[in-house]
């Protein structure tokens, strides 16, 4: 039978039909893949087998949180509170591997077992440690140089913005001094061992094997820093190792599982010190004393209607009290971080990935600096033999400030008394001589800092099979930096690339005490309205070509390395100013076109170096190691001929440890070794290159030639064709050593440098005729010489208690041999700098006080009394020695007075720690003696505010006191350079405290978490210095700094 569908209706093939038919679709496809799912994991179930176990420490006990993965692959679980694990692997078949921070990894082969007893062992430090040098890596064991290292994690838990800031303390050899706390300009000075030349005293700094800007890295992306310090480790680095060198090493994916990681952490800032000045009641009756020694016979200039207004606060306009330094500052200032990482891979491709924000507010309201990050870094195995690198590192930086520089608001701020008007009841500034403090932060205009930075990095390494152990590897690095004018290396790079600075005059009142009128009365600053734009950029490419060779041949061990370099630098800055803005808004570019008022400038260079570096190390019996090592290096800076040097590095070591009859009798001893190196390695020229050129510059209209005044040129110094680097010769011997599985380690080390070729400016004066400067020249010579030491002790009670202790100190003291002496100091040896240590003091030598006894009936000084050449001298001011004896004080007394405030001798830091269960503490004490520091803010200066220390004066009842008689006559006796102002400049400071608490692991794993950390931090809590006004970090005693910071912080750290 036939049936015709013809007219028949199928609903089902209706519009909302097919709509439906689409649906049921969409939910059988969902059916079928969770069927499908559920069929692959029963088949996976099928073919895994679970493997149960306990892991323990030591002593037997439970060890809670150790990572179990199966090797080859991301699979991978953690030990609960009481160490059992389960995991399950395929066919019950490969290698677990167990992890566990302070032991050694284990790895058992399964082969069908069911149920595993681990037992963990202690990890004996250093032993199994890798670590990072020039152009490569070493273990810890087969290393001969002198080389420290940093643990990433030990920066990251630090609140610090510049990571200059977390390294000071932790390894001996290196002293880092911050002196100023301003947000974006808080780096610290680096020396290494000392300081060994009159030039540029910094490191070579290198981030992931290029020479870079590090001081804003996010702390939370670096892996680990190496610090090089002897001929050895730093000949690879040629022309730039002599100051030392610093190799920073940011993170990497590893394999495993994917991690995320977020940390967080709010802080409040203060500042560490700030001098402590009199108030307005104890500042008038100084200034009345001050003036009775002046004027006897005068009435006081304060009366005692106004010493009471000052002391009743009844006049606030007329008889302002202001406590200046504090009105201006602000307290608990926010500072805050925010930070995501991702990590993980398997063994062909590893990954991570970070982003990272930091906010931190400055003193005072106007005051603000941003930073966000990026980090990014891809490794894989392309093929069994090629392997691929992929990094970037990118940050944006963004800070805003007063118009005016913070050394000048503080130096305004020290200069201003309390009772001068700082602001006025209705909130208008007052000024004092003609400068107003707060006017300075509040209405000087702005500065606006933008600073953009991409570091991008790809390599490729290949071995080559067909030579066991031969491998190549080519590197391309290509930096977008902002640029800095002042360092030729862009290392210290500004935190702008694009600056905007908007300046106004400063407007300030003053009180009409007679009608009580506030009215303007000047302003300070410019005169008009001015607007400028800079941008500076910098781009480097670095090439950089490897061979790398290691073998090993019976007992013989060896290790080949060749490196060819270049490095290529252009950098550019241009600036555009204009003045007499109508509108305060730059922006509508209403400023005036007079040529006058227009102001642009500009210009661009262009550096080139290029190097082959080579190292060889060989090693036999793991017990006697050798290495050379060497750096053939170009470079621009000088003239054809002397544009190339060679720098090379011996050294060797002997692991006493590895012997016979250590290991037989002395068990206990798992790493002993002695070593030593030397090398040479080299330095720029001060005062950058091409110097062997003759520069010409144009002089105005100086020259009449035709009746008519012409534009001149003229040679500013004479050009010295023969100009060179610095050669630094290195002298290392060193022991280091493990004892008892790590419960104790040490490293000792004594190193001697000589430093010649510094270029040093000849001191000779050439007749007026000869028309031209001399040049510098390649003429002094420098020694350096001290001892490091390093301790650290481990001790683990239980599974619950560990307690680590560990200390640094280091001695170093430098000698100028060869330096140009000036007219002065060849008349007074006293004066001399051949021999002295750089940046020795020198002044009179104050004896204490004049007395009465020292005057006769007429005030005159009795006979036997040098005189004193500035002014009529009195009773209680300044007496100075007179060391030649010829009955008057001049130049020919001066004498040294005091050590480097500088480079002091003498630095130590002290780090203990303990953890217990979920809590552990940890402590950094950082400290430095051997070091004097010039007080120039002088306790009573009648033009300018007083310390405290100004109540503590001389008068005939109280002859014992701490300073001078004071004085409102203008005499300059009691403010000579002499000792009586060198303070004891030694410190020792709190510079971190770390406490936290990491929830269980039993926690962790019901909230599907790795871990999860709460924690307490602070940065320079506490200080402890004989100087009571100042930080004993800062460079000058004048008040012209910004303070240092101190901060506390409460944190989050959770891995997921």
């Amino acid at each position: 039978m036939k049936v015709n569908f013809t007219n028949v209706k199928f609903p089902l093939f209706s519009p909302v039909s097919l709509r439906e038919i689409s649906l049921i679709r969409r939910k059988m496809f969902v059916i079928l893949l969770l069927l499908n799912m559920v069929c692959i994991m029963v088949s996976a179930q099928t073919q895994s087998k679970l493997i149960t176990g306990s892991v323990r420490d030591e002593k037997g006990e439970s060890l809670p949180g150790v990572n179990i993965m199966l090797k080859g692959s991301t699979d991978g679980v953690s030990a609960d509170a009481n160490g059992i694990f389960s995991i399950r692997i395929p066919d019950g078949k490969g290698i677990l591997i167990f992890r566990f921070v302070g032991y050694s990894d284990q790895e058992i082969v399964v082969n069908g077992q069911t149920k595993l007893q681990v037992q963990m062992k202690p990890a004996s430090k250093n032993l199994d440690e890798v670590v990072v040098v020039g152009y490569g890596t070493q273990k810890r064991t087969s290393v001969t140089a002198a080389v420290s290292t940093i643990k990433g994690k030990e920066l990251a838990s630090q609140p610090v913005a510049n990571i200059t800031n977390a390294l000071g303390g932790h390894v001996a050899g290196v002293l880092f001094t911050q002196s100023s706390g301003e947000p974006g300009n808080d780096g610290s000075n680096i020396l290494i061992r000392g300081i060994g030349t009159t030039g540029n005293t910094q490191p070579l700094v290198i981030v992931d094997g290029v020479p870079r800007n590090y001081t804003q890295l996010d702390p939370g992306s670096i892996e680990s820093v190496s610090i090089l310090k002897d001929a050895a480790a730093v000949a690879p680095y040629g022309l730039g190792g002599a100051n030392g060198v610093i190799l920073i090493t940011t993170k990497k994916g590893k394999i495993g599982k994917p991690t995320l990681t977020y940390s967080t952490y709010y802080g409040w800032q203060n500042p560490t010190r700030l001098a402590k000045f009199v108030n307005a009641y104890q500042f008038a009756t100084l200034f009345n004393a001050a003036d009775d020694n002046a004027h006897p016979a005068a009435p006081h200039a304060y009366s005692a209607d106004d010493l009471q207004k000052y002391k009743d606060h009844s006049d606030p306009n007329g008889h302002p009290d202001h406590n200046v330094l504090k009105e201006l500052t602000n307290r608990n200032t926010p500072m805050t971080s925010q930070n995501l990482q991702l990590s993980g891979g398997s063994e062909s491709v590893r990954y991570f990935t970070g982003v990272g924000f930091l906010s931190q507010d400055g003193l005072w309201g106007p005051t603000n600096y941003k930073r966000y990050n990026l980090t990014a870094n891809i490794e894989a195995d392309a093929t069994k033999t090629t392997k691929v690198n992929v990094s970037m590192n990118g940050r944006v930086e963004d800070g805003s400030y007063p118009g005016v520089s913070a050394s000048s608001i503080f130096y305004q701020a020290f200069r201003t008394p309390p009772n001068a008007p700082l602001t006025f009841t209705n909130g208008l500034p007052g000024a004092y001589i003609g400068r107003s403090a707060y006017g300075n932060i509040h209405g000087s205009g702005y500065n606006q800092n933008l600073g953009y930075t991409l570091l991008n990095q790809l390599s490729i390494e290949q071995q080559l099979t067909f030579v066991k152990g031969l491998s190549i590897k080519g590197v391309v690095s290509y930096d977008y930096n902002p640029y800095n004018p002042g360092d030729p290396t862009n290392q210290a790079a500004p935190i702008a690339s694009f600056t905007r600075t908007y300046l106004t005059p400063i407007d300030y009142y003053a009180y009409d005490p007679q009608t009580k009128a506030i009215t303007k009365s000047g302003n300070d600053g410019p005169s008009k309205p001015q607007y400028s734009e800079s941008f500076g950029q910098s781009q480097a490419f670095t090439y950089q070509g490897y061979i790398n060779y290691h073998n090993t041949f019976g007992k013989s061990d060896i290790t080949g390395l060749v490196v060819l370099e270049s490095r290529n630098t252009k950098a550019s800055l241009f600036s555009a100013g204009r003045i007499n803005y109508n509108v305060p808004i730059p922006e509508l570019n209403n400023g005036s076109s007079n040529s006058t008022d227009i102001t642009n400038s500009g210009y661009s260079l262009e550096q080139k170096q290029k190097s082959a570096i080579y190292r060889v190390s060989y090693a036999y019996d793991n017990k006697y190691l050798f290495e050379a090592a060497g750096r053939y290096d170009g470079n621009y800076y000088f003239a054809p001929g002397h544009r190339f040097g060679f720098f090379p590095s011996f050294a060797a070591g002997w692991r006493i440890s590895e012997e016979p009859f250590i290991k037989k009798n002395f068990t206990w001893i798992n790493n002993l070794k002695i070593r030593g190196s030397w090398g040479e390695s080299g330095a720029l020229a001060q005062n950058g290159p091409f110097q062997y050129l003759s520069a010409f510059q144009l002089y105005g209209n100086s020259t009449i030639i035709g009746g008519a005044a012409t534009q001149g040129l003229y040679e500013g110094t004479q050009a010295n064709p023969n100009i060179t680097w610095e050669r630094a010769k290195k002298t290392d011997v060193g022991i280091e050593g493990t004892l008892w599985n790590g419960a104790l380690t040490f490293e000792a080390d004594y190193f001697y440098e000589i430093r010649n070729n510094m270029l040093v400016a000849p001191t000779v004066t050439v007749p007026a005729e000869y028309g031209i400067g001399l040049s510098q020249v390649n003429g002094g010579a420098m020694s350096n010489h001290g001892l490091e030491l390093t301790l650290g002790t481990t001790h683990r009670f239980n599974k619950d208690l560990s307690v680590s202790l560990s200390g640094n100190f280091t001695y170093s003291r430098n000698k100028q041999l060869q330096v140009f002496e000036t007219s002065a100091t060849y008349d007074n040896p006293n004066r001399r700098i051949t021999g002295r240590p750089l940046g020795t003091q020198f002044g009179f030598q104050a004896l204490g006080f004049f007395t009465p006894a020292d005057f006769d009936a007429s005030g005159n000084l009795k006979p036997g009394i040098a005189m004193q050449p500035w002014g009529q001298v009195y009773p209680g001011d300044l007496r100075y020695k007179d060391v030649n004896g010829d009955g008057k004080i001049d130049n020919n007394d001066i004498v040294p007075i005091g050590n480097s405030a500088s480079y002091p001798q003498i630095i130590y830091g002290i780090t203990p720690s303990i953890t217990y269960k979920g809590f552990d503490l940890s402590v950094l004490f950082q400290g430095a003696t051997g070091r004097d520091f010039y007080d120039g803010v002088y306790p009573f200066d009648n033009s300018s505010s007083a310390t405290l220390d100004a109540l503590d004066y001389w008068t005939p009842t109280h002859q014992n006191a701490a300073n001078p008689r004071i004085t409102t006559q203008p005499t300059s006796n009691n403010t000579q350079t002499s000792s009586w102002w060198v303070r004891n400049g030694a410190y020792l400071r709190l510079k971190t405290a770390n406490l936290g608490y990491t929830l269980p692991a039993s926690i962790m794993q019901r909230l599907h978490l790795q871990s999860v950390r709460f924690y307490v931090s602070g940065q320079n809590l506490l200080t402890w210095s004989p100087l009571k006004n100042f930080d004993p970090e800062v460079s000058t005693s004048n008040g012209q700094y910004y303070p240092q910071i101190k901060v506390v912080t409460v944190g989050l750290n959770v891995t997921f």
